[in-house]
């Protein structure tokens, strides 16, 4: 097992040294010292590789806090505050959604074990390893990294709700070895039924769906069934730990690995990689459809039009479903929300007396709620792939002139889209604080309006900023450019961050609008000056 495990960690880190060199030889003064013979470099790629193997490992330990930290504890926390619970309270909550997603959600939506995976097809099947020896040094693997990354957030998360530093170990133990014993579940499905679960996106999906909602909507009232004498408990630990460590025996005596990684990289198979799978997806996702469309429908539709205004008007008209779809979701979803609070306002007062009050108070939510309110990012995907991957090859659609034409043309219209379902928002907010006892003035739903309306059209900006200045999509629309997920990132991090402080409507409106017009013009400067160069097909 250690040959095996040797093996797969080189090949492992010779691959992230390539992609590393890759990312590297694409920065704008350093790439260009850097020669594409360094690829042949062996020397400098295996100290590379440790470099790639420690970022992977930081990589891990980042990941578990960032789980923990924004899908479970920031919840319990706001709730925490707004309902005024206590710690213990908080607690229970904690260990509740833990329960419902890493436990019962994640243990039916990310087995490995029958993943298809492009890692198993290079190994088991280009480099002729044992189907057996890849699969039990790779599940030990996984196994032991995932004990020792999860234990530090377990421990700090654990510790900030005022539980025993014990309970966290316990907790990531269990965890470990209750996710040890659903691996030999979807084994011994396999086994003896032939299916592979993880493949059944339909039953994925409900399982998500499902815990997702058992571990959110009892948040909203404070409500937990969790106590942590039912998690620890000797009876029930020991129950766990022996239930682990018999399904680590049967996988470790599987005898039929060799059928269970034919069964998922078949060379067909959409789901073996992102290649493939995602690439249909997306495409399927935004891609024009030949019964959305016909010439006779849009006769005399663009007359007084010419150029790339022309261009950008049939673009727009041919892909409708594209845009009108996800604007009718919004607002049915913003409908619905206001729908659910006037009759929360009929039957609680109590609890609608609640609700408003968090909406006074929930500005700094928006700062995340905005971003996925804006249909920005899709029409890009749909821009580069319908229109721009197949002109962007002619010399004139690459022109200055003819970028920068095109970019103010699609501002504009996503600008305008955009401010639809923030219109929703505005009028659905500003209608249930009237209907309140709450004190509203005409001055503070203003300032609300503004703030929602700067959000609007910081993400149109940001969303097509982002397009032009590092166009991340490939032709099978992989997102290729490491710069456009660390910047999305980031900006998603700094809402994040903005929504732990507390603040005056007035003072956090007149912050957020300030810097979103600092960060539009910016970003307006910048594709100005740059997009004539940074705007490829990769």
């Amino acid at each position: 097992m250690i040959r095996t495990l040797k093996a797969i960690l080189e090949v492992r880190g010779m691959s992230g040294a390539n992609r590393l060199m890759f990312y590297i030889r694409k920065l704008p003064v350093l790439g260009k010292q850097i020669p594409a013979s360094v690829y042949s470099e062996t020397t400098l790629k295996r100290s590379l590789s440790v470099i790639v193997h420690i970022l992977k490992l930081l990589m891990a330990f980042v990941t578990k806090f960032t789980y923990l930290g924004i899908m479970i504890f920031l919840p319990v926390k706001l709730i925490g505050q707004d309902l005024s619970l206590t710690l213990p309270v908080q607690y229970q909550l904690y260990l509740q959604m833990l329960l419902c997603i890493s436990f019962l959600t994640s243990g039916i939506s990310s087995a490995v074990i029958l993943e298809p995976k492009r890692d198993k097809y290079i190994f088991v099947k280009l480099m002729r390893l044992p189907a057996e020896r890849y699969m039990r040094t790779t599940l030990t693997l996984r196994g032991i990294s995932f004990l020792v990354t999860f234990i530090p957030a377990m421990l700090v998360f654990g510790s900030f709700l005022g539980a025993p530093l014990w309970h966290g170990a316990v907790l990531t133990l269990l965890l470990t070895f209750w996710r040890t014993a659903c691996e030999a579940l979807h084994l011994c499905v396999f086994d003896r039924y032939g299916i592979v679960i993880v493949k059944k996106t339909g039953w994925v999906w409900t399982a998500i769906g499902a815990g997702y909602l058992l571990a959110y909507l009892p948040l909203l009232p404070g409500f937990a069934v969790v106590e942590s004498g039912m998690l620890f408990n000797l009876p029930v630990v020991l129950g766990v730990l022996m239930l682990g460590g018999l399904s680590a025996v049967y996988i470790a005596r599987y005898k039929g690995y060799k059928n269970a990684v034919d069964a998922v990289t078949k060379i067909d198979d959409p789901l073996l990689d992102m290649g493939r799978m995602m690439k249909e997806a997306r495409v399927k996702d935004v891609a024009t459809q030949d019964q959305h469309y016909s010439a006779e429908q849009n006769q005399g539709k663009f007359e007084g039009k010419s150029g790339y205004a022309y261009l950008n008007a049939i673009f727009f008209s041919r892909h409708r479903r594209l845009i009108t779809s996800p604007i009718e979701r919004r607002l049915v979803i913003i409908g619905s929300l206001f729908a659910a609070a006037l009759l929360t306002m009929l039957l609680s007062q109590a609890a609608f007396t609640k609700l408003t009050h968090y909406l006074i108070t929930a500005l700094p939510t928006f700062l995340i709620i905005m971003n996925y309110t804006s249909i920005g990012e899709r029409l890009c995907k749909a821009m580069f792939y319908n229109c721009d991957l197949s002109l962007l090859r002619y010399g004139f659609y690459r022109e200055q002139s003819a970028i920068l034409s095109n970019f103010r043309i699609r501002l504009l219209r996503i600008s305008v889209l955009n401010l639809i379902p923030a219109a929703a928002i505005c009028l659905g907010v500003n209608l249930l604080l009237l209907l309140s006892a709450e004190s509203w003035g005409a001055g503070d739903a203003v300032l609300f309006c503004v703030t929602i309306v700067a959000l609007s059209l910081f993400f149109s900006v940001h969303h097509l900023f982002m397009y032009y200045i590092f166009q991340p999509y490939s032709t099978e629309l992989n997102v290729k450019n490491p710069f456009f997920t660390i910047v999305n990132s980031v900006v998603l991090g700094i809402g994040f961050i903005a929504m732990q402080f507390k603040s005056e409507l007035g003072m956090f409106a007149m912050i957020v609008v300030l810097s979103a017009v600092v960060y539009m013009l910016a970003a307006l400067i910048m594709v100005y000056r740059f997009s004539g160069r940074t705007f490829r097909v990769k």
